[in-house]
C-alpha cells in the first residue's frame, strides 16, 4: 500500500450501485477506476456491512436491495484483486480511545471514527466520502469526494 491509497466511504459504494442518485455518476466512475487497477483503492469490512444495512432498509434507500443483491454488490468488492482489503490491527482500539479523548464524538460518529482508526492503522490518509464533514475532524486524514475523479 501507498500514502496515495483511498478508502472507499460506505456512501460511495451505495451511490454507485443506486442509478437513481445525483451521485451516481461520480460514484461509479471512482469505483471503476478502481475496479480497473488506475487509482489505489481500500475498503473494510464494516463499510461493507453499512453498505449492506443501509441498501437493504427501506427508510434509507428508495428502491431497497434485495438480500441476494446486497451480497453480491458486496462480493464485487470482496473479490476483487484490484480493491484492497484492510482490516483492524492491534493498535486500531488504542488510537480509538486515544481520539475519543481528543476529539468531541458522540452517538453514531463512533462508526467513523472506527473507519478512521483502521485507516490509520493501515497507513491509510485519505478517504474518497460524500460525508466530509463527518471526517473534517481529523486532521490525519485527507478527505476528498468522488467529483474530483471527474474532473
Amino acid at each position: 500500500m501507498t500514502s496515495e491509497t483511498a478508502l472507499l466511504d460506505t456512501n460511495v459504494l451505495i451511490y454507485a450501485a443506486n442509478d437513481s442518485s445525483p451521485f451516481h455518476k461520480a460514484a461509479v466512475a471512482l469505483r471503476d477506476k478502481g475496479l480497473r487497477g488506475e487509482l489505489s483503492l481500500c475498503i473494510t469490512p464494516q463499510v461493507l456491512h453499512e453498505f449492506y444495512a443501509n441498501v437493504t432498509n427501506p427508510k434509507q434507500i428508495e428502491s431497497p436491495f434485495t438480500q441476494a443483491e446486497a451480497r453480491l454488490e458486496m462480493e464485487k468488492y470482496f473479490h476483487s484483486g484490484r480493491i484492497l482489503k484492510i482490516h483492524p490491527q492491534l493498535d486500531t482500539e488504542l488510537t480509538v480511545l486515544d481520539f475519543l479523548k481528543r476529539y468531541n464524538v458522540v452517538r453514531q460518529e463512533i462508526y467513523d471514527l472506527q473507519i478512521v482508526a483502521t485507516m490509520l492503522s493501515n497507513g491509510i490518509r485519505r478517504i474518497y466520502t460524500y460525508n466530509a464533514d463527518d471526517f473534517s475532524k481529523y486532521p490525519d486524514i485527507e478527505v476528498l469526494t468522488p467529483d474530483a475523479v471527474l474532473g
